[in-house]
């Protein structure tokens, strides 16, 4: 099974996201050294920047309180001791939790590389960016009438010679199934360029009130009514420079877009990758078994596939799999395990096309090259020595103590479940399993912090904390806002911050 460069992988972050580390200049720059120390617990610091960005993509709760700031830095320095606690349990040396941490160490080097050599190279002429705020001043009102079935569409098109008819047959296509919306838009020229680029282009050729002839689009036949366009006049200079703001941002995103999927698709090609017909065939039965409805994963014969290919490769059905090469590539080559070891932290996020068994192959298919394409990505920027810029090791340090406390949260929560499922019995109609779970989790957590505040000395600058400038503090209007980094190799919260569940806990 081959790769083809046709095959396309974004390697695209959101363009806030990338501007993001620019959010502490912003506001403290003139104030606050980003690298001064806020607390320490320990031999664990936290600086004023990682204060900043913990708290401003944070939980809402601290913010809505009197001395939001000193709320939200007292549960990070819980979060610090508890951190301390899970690195005295070597809670770091579990696989499952390095594999986390490697991955986002991973993912952060990743992004260094994209804004140095992909982001580095996007040039926006003010030509460009006047063409796209022209477009989104252009307002459209498009009608068709719509069929699968090309004899149909063209018997339609015979009787519209006479343009009188186009809203009698269109509106004959309108019914209990059919709404209106499905046969009409009024849509920005911008916008219509974005959701179907090709249906753009034939507007652009036309006149108002004018009628295409059929057209093929993706999933059948089209004839178009060109019904309507508004021009809108920019009155004001804030208008415009709005318009110019959302133009640069968009024309950014198209041009990063363009420029990652060139360098991965590339990079893929380069590494001359193939994937191993039988490993494909045992892996994609093994994921079906978890993730596909058992009729389907029967009706599609996946056990009896897997079979087969143990069986190419001398394998018995109940033997270990590990060692089963999946893909060959010219420098390296990755098992079933490699891959399995990738997809662990990323399952939830994941995917797969179940409406065939054609489809599902395809899924499956598109998901080991991604595999292929984080791991090419990650070794190049660690060759050039992206993973030792000063960005990447100061997050990398905010990530490894949040997941080792996250790690030591999540042994807690499991000791605490077995014994609520011993005592299950003894359920008091007055609370839910939950509320006495939480309730026991929490006393836990307080018994545990005392004790280790006992032990452990605990700084605070709080004329630092003082000069720290935030976007809100003590405002009770303010609603939760999470801000999920979808693009890179993995999923993840922009920034670490502490758990929004510390409302419930203390």
């Amino acid at each position: 099974m081959k790769f083809y460069s046709t095959t396309v992988f974004i390697f695209y972050l959101l363009f806030g996201q990338l501007c993001a580390q620019s959010l502490f200049d912003d506001k403290n720059s003139e104030f606050v050294n980003p690298n001064e120390i806020l607390a320490s617990v320990d031999t664990i610091n936290i600086t004023a920047e990682e204060f900043f960005y913990n708290y401003e993509f944070g939980p809402a709760f601290t913010k809505r309180n009197k001395d939001s700031k000193e709320m939200h830095l007292n549960y990070m320095i819980n979060e610090k001791l508890l951190a301390l606690e899970g690195y005295k349990n070597n809670l770091l040396d579990n696989a499952e939790t390095k594999n986390i941490y490697n991955n986002i160490q991973d993912d952060l080097a990743t992004e260094e590389l994209f804004k140095n050599e992909i982001l580095s190279e996007i040039k926006l002429s003010d030509k460009e960016i006047n063409n796209i705020v022209n477009q989104k001043k252009i307002d459209l009102e498009i009608k068709w009438i719509y069929s699968t079935d090309e004899n149909e569409i063209n018997n339609i098109s015979k009787l519209l010679n006479d343009q009188t008819l186009f809203d009698s047959l269109y509106n004959s296509q309108i019914n209990d199934s059919v709404f209106v919306d499905q046969r009409e838009m009024e849509i920005s020229r911008f916008n219509l360029n974005k959701k179907n680029p090709t249906l753009a282009r034939y507007i652009d050729s036309m006149k108002v009130g004018e009628i295409t002839k059929p057209i093929n689009i993706n999933d059948g036949w089209y004839i178009i009514k060109y019904d309507n366009k508004i021009v809108r006049i920019i009155s004001t200079q804030a208008e415009y420079f709005k318009l110019s703001k959302e133009a640069e941002e968009a024309l950014t995103k198209s041009k990063m877009d363009s420029l990652s999927d060139s360098y991965v698709n590339n990079l893929l090609f380069e590494s001359k990758s193939t994937i191993k017909r039988d490993a494909f065939n045992i892996l994609r039965s093994y994921l079906g078994k978890f993730i596909l409805p058992k009729e389907k994963y029967d009706s599609w014969d996946l056990y009896k596939n897997m079979e087969i290919a143990l069986s190419s490769l001398g394998i018995y059905t109940n033997e270990k799999y590990s060692g089963i090469i999946l893909i060959e590539s010219a420098d390296k080559n990755y098992t079933l395990d490699d891959f399995l070891f990738w997809f662990q932290p990323r399952n939830l996020y994941i995917k797969f096309n179940k409406s065939s068994l054609k489809e599902y192959s395809k899924s499956v298919e598109n998901c080991v090259w991604q595999m292929l394409r984080d791991n090419l990505l990650a070794q190049i920027a660690k060759e050039k020595n992206y993973y030792e810029t000063d960005w990447v090791i100061r997050q990398s340090k905010w990530w490894k103590e949040k997941i080792v406390y996250s790690a030591l949260r999540n042994q807690y929560n499991n000791s605490i479940e077995i014994k609520q499922n011993e005592k299950a019995a003894l359920v008091n109609n007055d609370y839910t399993t939950l509320e006495i779970m939480s309730k026991e989790l929490s006393q836990k957590y307080l018994h545990t912090i005392l004790g280790l505040k006992q032990n452990i000395k605990i700084k605070v600058d709080k004329d630092l904390l003082n000069k720290i400038k935030v976007s809100s503090e003590d405002d009770k209007k303010i609603i939760n806002f999470y801000s999920i980094k979808k693009g890179g190799l993995i999923p993840r919260p922009a920034y670490p911050s502490i758990d929004p569940d510390w409302a419930s806990w203390e």
